[in-house]
């Protein structure tokens, strides 16, 4: 072969290697922006890039990352948005009937709220700190619980009030019979309770089951005052018998 065609071969074969390493990787960026072979995010929560704002016709266009943009309307963002802003959106379909990334921001901020607040209860649970909450009504089987948004189950067995709840109104009428704060802890009132199980199935369902009131009613407070005059009482005559121990012996 001579030194011609020899070049001619070596500049073909470069041309060809290069050829096919830029087709590969187009191949390949276009894999990543293909929904049909990205791991399934249906239902899940991803970020997208604002790229442009048409606020005369109030929508947004987003990079999804993926193989097609978002169009959002702004009357659903949080706030307003600018170019190159990231907003966060869960995927319905990944593919609608128009063959698109269906994606949806309204109500995503409650949704993240609603998930913060179900973790610090789970973290009550398994800590058993004491978490705040009022009695609402009366329930097959016990009472309501309303707590931080979320009601709460508390059974008959796990009540610890001394006497049933009552009513504003009755405990006004008691207290005004008898000049005494009525024993029953009264619905409404800010209380404590200790969550004894959560049940969770998907984002419709959700169960806690309580056990209280602890603290907040007249009972308990009276139960704390006779334990705080206990503990005085005890550290008084702690603190006498040390002195009388402590105290120098007279000289005959």
């Amino acid at each position: 072969m001579s030194r011609r065609a020899w070049r001619i071969a070596t500049h073909a074969r470069a041309i060809t290697t290069t050829s096919a390493a830029r087709a590969s990787t187009s191949t390949s960026a276009s894999v990543e922006r293909s929904n049909a072979l990205l791991p399934n995010i249906q239902g899940k929560v991803i970020k997208t890039v604002i790229t442009a704002v048409d606020h005369r016709n109030g929508i947004a266009i987003a990079d999804t990352g993926v193989r097609t943009v978002a169009t959002y309307k702004l009357a659903e963002l949080d706030g307003e948005v600018a170019i190159g802003d990231v907003v966060e959106a869960r995927v319905k379909w990944m593919n609608n009937p128009m063959g698109e990334l269906d994606l949806e921001v309204k109500g995503l901020r409650a949704e993240r709220e609603r998930e913060s607040i179900w973790r610090e209860l789970i973290s009550a649970r398994d800590s058993g700190s004491v978490v705040k909450g009022r009695l609402l009504n009366a329930v097959n089987g016990g009472y309501a619980v309303g707590i931080a948004g979320v009601i709460a189950f508390l059974p008959m067995r796990a009540y610890r009030g001394r006497k049933p709840p009552t009513t504003v109104e009755a405990a006004l009428r008691e207290a005004k019979e008898t000049g005494k704060k009525p024993e029953s802890p009264v619905i409404g009132d800010l209380l404590g309770f200790k969550i004894l199980k959560m049940t969770a199935s998907g984002d419709s369902y959700r169960n806690i089951v309580v056990s209280g009131p602890l603290g907040g009613g007249s009972a308990d407070r009276r139960g704390e005052a006779k334990r705080r005059e206990r503990d005085a009482r005890s550290w008084s005559a702690s603190a006498s018998k040390a002195t009388t121990t402590d105290a120098p012996e007279s000289a005959p």
